[in-house]
């Protein structure tokens, strides 16, 4: 029965020693500005589409700019603004995030009315937005790359 209870924590030790490492992933710098194309769906107007004459029948298809600055960063913590051009207005937004998962490279984000999604790789951030209702009475969805400008 001690040889057995020996193999068993062995084996422990063996699967739990990798889990470890691997949750000690470091934390990277994603401070910095990231800009790119968005290319939303919309239905409603307002926002940063003022002008869309979209309906969920019949949605807006804009195309704009996106540029993403992160301004401070403590940890997995981060926050900034984020500006959408096109459709001859700009609008910023500030904005707050976390970096979670395995690797410490996926982003959840939370502006004033919507929320963003995605993964930092290298100089590059892969991202969806979502934005419901509310008191724009706007929804819309998007998903794009950004990447950081040196």
């Amino acid at each position: 029965m001690t040889h057995l209870r020996a193999i068993a924590i062995a084996a422990a030790a063996l699967f739990t020693v990798p889990l470890r490492a691997h949750a000690a992933a470091p934390i990277p710098d994603v401070k910095g500005t990231w800009t790119g194309k968005t290319l939303p769906i919309v239905a409603g107007s307002g926002g940063h589409w003022p002008d869309n004459k979209g309906t969920f029948d019949n949605p807006g298809l804009p195309e704009g700019e996106v540029k993403i600055t992160i301004k401070g960063q403590n940890g997995q913590r981060f926050w900034g603004s984020k500006t959408i051009s096109g459709g001859g207005s700009a609008n910023d937004e500030p904005f707050i995030g976390v970096l979670r998962g395995p690797r410490m490279n996926d982003a959840l984000i939370a502006d004033t009315d919507g929320y963003m999604d995605g993964t930092f790789r290298g100089n590059v951030f892969s991202f969806c937005y979502a934005h419901a209702g509310g008191p724009t009475k706007t929804s819309l969805v998007t998903c794009a790359e950004a990447k950081r400008q040196r």
